[in-house]
C-alpha cells in the first residue's frame, strides 16, 4: 500500500511539474525520477568471488552509502576467470544507476585479452568514478628457492616451462604482470587463471603452484606467518606495510610494474546527475576515518575521480592494453 501511495505521489508532481511548465507527462516523470534518485535499494554487481579486492572495497563502503543515499545496498558475486558474466549484467540493465559494476583491471584489459566480447567496453557503460589502486605482491610458495626476484628469474630460467603463477583471472593486473615479467625477463613461467584473486593466494598457499602475483591486503596474514613470501611489490616505492620487499623496479624489473584498480560503472546512458550523486557519496563514504584507516592499513590508495574523468580514464586504459597487445600476446 505505502508503495503505492508513493508512486501516486510521485505520478501527481510529475504531472503537475508537466502542467506548470508545459512538457510532456513522460517528460515531467524523468525530471521527477532524477530528483528523487535514489528512491529504492542499488545492487553492486562484484564480478569475483567473495573476499577479493572488488568484494572487499564494496562492502567496506555500503554502510556509508546507505547512510548517505538512504536506501539499502545490495552486494551480488557474479564471479568468473574473466569477470565477463557480470559486465554482461550491467550493459543489459537499464541505465538508471540502480544496478551498476565493479570493475577491476580485467574491465579495462579484456578489450586486447578477449576480442571478441559480447559488449563494448567504451560504448556499452558510463564511467562513476575510480575507486582506488592497490599494488601487487609476487608471492612464491615456501619450497621455492628462491629469496629474491633475481635468483626466481634464474630458477625458471633453469627450468622453462617448470614454474607456475596463480592469478585471479585472465586480463587480471595478477595475470599481466606475469605476462610483463616473462616478456621482460625472457622467462616462461605458467599461468594458471582462477576466479578470484583469493582462490588464486589459496592455490599458492597450499603448495599447488608456485608463484603468485597477488594483492597486498589478502596475503598480509599468509606473508606473516610464513606459509608465503614475498619477494617484491609494483608501485613506485615500497608499500609501507612491506618495508623490506623490494619493488620490481628495485629488482631490475622495470616494465613490469602494473598496479590493480577498481572502479565503478554504469550502463550507457545512465543520466549524468545519478552518476555524480553516486560518485560523491562513494568518495564520502570512503573518507569515514574507520573506513579510510582500515582500507590504507590492507594496502589500498583511494581514488575517487569523477564520471567524466572516469571515463575519459577508462578509454585510455583501453587504448593502452590495446596497443601493448600489438606487441605482446596478453591472451594465453
Amino acid at each position: 500500500m505505502k508503495q503505492s501511495r508513493t508512486k501516486g505521489v510521485a505520478g501527481l508532481a510529475a504531472g503537475l511539474l508537466a502542467a506548470v511548465l508545459g512538457m510532456p507527462v513522460d517528460a515531467a516523470s524523468t525530471m521527477q525520477e532524477e530528483a528523487d534518485f535514489p528512491s529504492r535499494p542499488i545492487t553492486f554487481v562484484v564480478p569475483r568471488s567473495p573476499g577479493g579486492g572488488s568484494d572487499t572495497i564494496t562492502r567496506l563502503m555500503a554502510p556509508g552509502l546507505e547512510k548517505r543515499l538512504g536506501q539499502s545496498i545490495l552486494v551480488e558475486n557474479k564471479p568468473d576467470t574473466a569477470a565477463v558474466i557480470g559486465a554482461i549484467d550491467v550493459a543489459k540493465s537499464r541505465a538508471d544507476g540502480y544496478r551498476l559494476y565493479v570493475s577491476d583491471n580485467s574491465f579495462y584489459q579484456n578489450p586486447a585479452v578477449l576480442p571478441k566480447l559480447p559488449y563494448d567496453t567504451i560504448k556499452d557503460f558510463s564511467g562513476v568514478t575510480m575507486l582506488a589502486q592497490g599494488p601487487v605482491v609476487l608471492l612464491v610458495h615456501p619450497s621455492v628457492p628462491a629469496s629474491n626476484v633475481q635468483e626466481l628469474i634464474a630458477l625458471a630460467k633453469e627450468k622453462p616451462g617448470g614454474l607456475t603463477y596463480s592469478s585471479g583471472g585472465i586480463g587480471s593486473s595478477t595475470h599481466l604482470v606475469g605476462v610483463l615479467l616473462n616478456l621482460e625477463a625472457g622467462t616462461n613461467i605458467v599461468h594458471v587463471p582462477y576466479k578470484s584473486s583469493s582462490e588464486a593466494l589459496n592455490a599458492l598457499a597450499g603448495g599447488h603452484v608456485d608463484i603468485q602475483f597477488g594483492g597486498l591486503s589478502s596475503a598480509a596474514q599468509l606473508i606473516a606467518s610464513g606459509r608465503v613470501k614475498a619477494l617484491a611489490v609494483t608501485g613506485e616505492q615500497r608499500d609501507p606495510a612491506l618495508p623490506d620487499v623490494p619493488t620490481l623496479r628495485e629488482s631490475g624489473l622495470k616494465e613490469s610494474d602494473v598496479m590493480s584498480v577498481w572502479g565503478i560503472h554504469a550502463p550507457a546512458g545512465t543520466p549524468l546527475a545519478h552518476r555524480q550523486k553516486l560518485r560523491d557519496a562513494i568518495v564520502d563514504a570512503l573518507k569515514e576515518p574507520q573506513i579510510a584507516k582500515r582500507l590504507t592499513d590492507m594496502g589500498y590508495t583511494m581514488l575517487g575521480n569523477t564520471p567524466q574523468e572516469h571515463q575519459q580514464q577508462t578509454e585510455e586504459m583501453v587504448r593502452l592494453w590495446l596497443d601493448l597487445s600489438k606487441q605482446v600476446k596478453l591472451s594465453d
